[in-house]
């Protein structure tokens, strides 16, 4: 998997505070399409998601983050970087 540098998906969601449930719903909220058990498997290494899949739980994570006033710490997929 790559993406560009930033948190991944698993510390952005450790250190925003959110349940995986709260990410699911703000998930959808973005236009994910992935249900609450697939967005768990993705968060826990079980199931990779897709670059678009991937980007769209770090938009909600991001947005998350500048709600609380931060900038968007969770990097998206880049296909040109190596993890």
């Amino acid at each position: 998997m790559t993406h560009t540098a930033g948190l991944s998906l698993e510390v952005g969601l450790d250190l925003s505070g959110m349940s995986m449930n709260e990410l699911w719903l703000r998930q959808v909220s973005v236009g994910g399409t992935a249900g609450s058990l697939e967005t768990e498997a993705y968060l826990l290494g079980l199931l990779t998601p897709d670059p678009y899949q991937y980007d769209l739980l770090a938009q909600a994570l991001n947005e998350h983050f500048v709600e609380l006033g931060q900038d968007h710490p969770v990097g998206y997929w880049d296909a040109s970087v190596r993890r």
